[in-house]
């Protein structure tokens, strides 16, 4: 397929169709840390951010030439974002690492 024709196309946004843009558009500028769950409510991934609208927003468009295929089915996969804001990134960074020990969840490396 030639670069004009992967431009007819837009890359896919699981995430948006499924939370909408004002989930987006809501999301806080602050430190936290985020769940991600499946339609059952089990935690597929938990992540930390200094910003979590940056970080979250990074989610959006799930480019298959440029995203790990591990992070395309975790996209596909999600249900559901939960939010923890912190006061300060290293608080998040603690609350990241307690929550990966107790959950272990299965899209998070080891």
């Amino acid at each position: 397929m030639s670069a004009a024709q992967q431009l007819l196309f837009p890359d896919p946004q699981p995430l948006v169709e499924r939370l909408g843009c004002e989930f987006f558009r809501q999301l806080p500028e602050c430190p936290g840390v985020y769940l991600m769950r499946d339609a059952c409510g089990t935690i597929l991934y938990v992540g930390k951010a200094k910003n979590l609208r940056k970080r979250l927003t990074s989610y959006r468009v799930a480019n298959p030439d440029r995203m790990p295929r591990r992070h395309l089915r975790l996209l596909r996969t999600v249900a559901r974002i939960e939010l923890e804001e912190c006061p300060d990134e290293s608080t998040a960074l603690a609350r990241e690492s307690e929550l990966l020990r107790a959950v272990r969840p299965r899209f998070n490396r080891a």
